[in-house]
């Protein structure tokens, strides 16, 4: 048991596994490089707050020309009553796509706990550049309650994954069957570089999935160039094939177990992940509205899966800046000008910034409340 234990960690990658080799439970104290990292974390925050606002107040200046209009409707009783309820069921989809993974994998969890990862996870992963750090402090807290490294790492993958499938089908089918909102943003070649991405993605899921053999050969045929080249060693070719090879056993045979041991919770995980992203997505639909604009729905939607898609690809902490902009660009088309500030600073706040909030908290309370405890 101890040995599996240790060959699911050295099958991490080289930077997770430095992460998180030197972890210890909970009862015992934060690992020291966890620490340092949380706190970094606080102040990434900080960073990520000043370029939304930032970008907001351009937004206000520029596109709102200084204007700003906040309609009496918006606080009404129903509006205010349908954004709760919608923000309740956004973070309980949230929670239970993760949840639905684990249960595929053959473990069981309490879902409360899963529900406070949720907001772990939307804190850290926002004040990460191309949100990378949300699923390795979930790995964390994971870990915590007895679920292995490697299959900790496989369901944060999974349940990360399946969203982003889900955009990266999406997107290029919105764009090209309706490429009218978007002409005056991207040009046409824009266009062939998202159809191509999206593509490349989904094939490189495919292959993972069904041709790691391909991959393999693929690599192989690298590493010997680079070792005719004179550029690698042999004893560092070899090492590094068979290091690589075992990061794509285990990756496949985490998809390959998630199907099989739970096909039921697998099939539910699909169905909350794609729940959670139109929930998501619902936010604005109520936003505009509210605001007196009988946009279509299925425009107001389609528009936030191009915003969310390109928000993967920014590198700032939590798409700062990038989000704020791009949802002005394309909100700008729906509404009047003096709308769209208080348009893109609900969503931001409905979405992001109370979820932040809430994660902070529990941040705060699991790596220096409870740690002081413990020492006394």
């Amino acid at each position: 048991m101890a040995a599996s234990a240790c060959n699911r960690l050295t099958h991490l990658p080289d930077r997770q596994y430095a992460m998180i080799k030197g972890l210890k439970p909970i009862s015992q104290h934060i690992p020291l490089q966890i620490f340092r990292r949380v706190l970094t974390y606080f102040a990434l925050a900080g960073l990520f707050f000043l370029l939304s606002f930032t970008t907001l107040y351009f937004v206000h200046r520029y596109f709102s020309q200084g204007r700003l209009r906040i309609p009496a409707e918006l606080f009404s009783a129903h509006i205010i009553g349908a954004l709760a309820l919608l923000l309740i069921l956004y973070y309980m989809a949230d929670g239970l796509r993760l949840y639905c993974v684990i249960r595929a994998m053959g473990f069981r969890i309490a879902f409360a706990f899963i529900f406070k990862l949720v907001f772990v996870n939307i804190f850290v992963s926002n004040v990460t550049p191309l949100a990378t750090g949300g699923g390795v402090i979930q790995v964390f807290f994971l870990k915590q309650k007895g679920i292995p490294i490697g299959e900790a790492t496989a369901a944060t993958s999974i349940r990360t994954m399946l969203a982003a499938l889900m955009l990266f089908t999406l997107t290029p089918v919105i764009i090209w069957l309706e490429p009218g909102p978007f002409r005056m943003f991207f040009h046409r070649s824009l266009l062939y570089a998202v159809t191509g991405v999206s593509c490349a993605y989904l094939a490189v899921f495919w292959i993972v999935l069904f041709r790691i053999r391909m991959i393999r050969r693929w690599m192989f045929y690298g590493l010997y160039l680079l070792n005719m080249l004179k550029l690698l060693s042999r004893s560092r070719f070899r090492r590094l094939y068979l290091k690589v090879s075992q990061e794509l056993d285990l990756f496949s045979g985490g998809f390959k177990r998630y199907f099989k041991r739970g096909p039921g919770w697998a099939v539910l995980s699909i169905l909350f992940t794609a729940l959670f992203l139109l929930l998501l997505f619902s936010f604005s639909v109520v936003l505009v509205r509210a605001l007196g604009y009988p946009a279509p729905m299925l425009t107001i939607l389609a528009f936030q899966v191009v915003v969310t898609f390109f928000m993967y690809f920014a590198p700032t902490p939590g798409a700062a800046g990038v989000a704020e902009g791009g949802y002005g660009l394309l909100f700008a088309q729906l509404v009047q000008r003096h709308d769209i500030t208080l348009l893109t600073l609900s969503w931001r706040f409905l979405t992001i910034y109370i979820g932040m909030v809430i994660g902070m908290i529990v941040i705060f309370r699991e790596f220096f409340i409870r740690k002081k405890a413990v020492r006394q």
